[in-house]
């Protein structure tokens, strides 16, 4: 073979080797509950906004400031927390506020879960909160209001303070 044949074989290889990996990627996301890396001509249309609660010990819920609060540590000192400082992506930022759904509305109840419970387990100067509660309103492609709540995991507060 001479070297331009190897040449046009090595790009056409190549090339079949690229759109197919590509096509793997997309197959697969159909299946995937995320739908990383897949396609979507017309993505899901929704919104949505939510309120961060703290449920405490004493058995209050009690509503944040667009996630923030502030608590007495063991040694009095106040400290502040927000949902901002933890959750940076994926647009779970700015809680109240009205804002699209990326990748639809099942994904990100997912990942508000998953950021639930990242959050509590980095407050450990918060002897109050057992647990977050997110109240999640939305809205699917222009359809009705939508109302969830998510929950994050329990926290023994009693170890916490060891």
């Amino acid at each position: 073979m001479n070297f331009r044949a190897v040449r046009q074989f090595g790009i056409l290889t190549f090339c079949t080797a690229y759109l197919l990996i590509q096509a793997a990627f997309i197959i697969q996301a159909h299946f995937a509950i995320d739908k990383r890396f897949g396609f979507w001509m017309f993505a899901e249309s929704s919104r949505y906004k939510a309120e961060l609660y703290r449920l405490l010990k004493d058995g209050r819920l009690v509503k944040t400031r667009n996630g923030k609060w502030s608590v007495r540590a063991g040694d009095g000192q106040k400290v502040s927390y927000s949902w901002q400082h933890y959750v940076r992506d994926f647009g779970l930022r700015n809680l109240e506020k009205l804002k699209r759904a990326r990748v639809g509305m099942e994904v990100t109840l997912k990942y508000l879960q998953y950021a639930l419970n990242y959050v509590i387990d980095r407050m450990p100067e918060d002897q109050e909160t057992v647990k977050l509660v997110l109240k999640v309103q939305y809205k699917k492609a222009g359809g009705l209001w939508q109302y969830a709540t998510l929950e994050s995991r329990s926290r023994a507060l009693s170890a916490l303070s060891r």
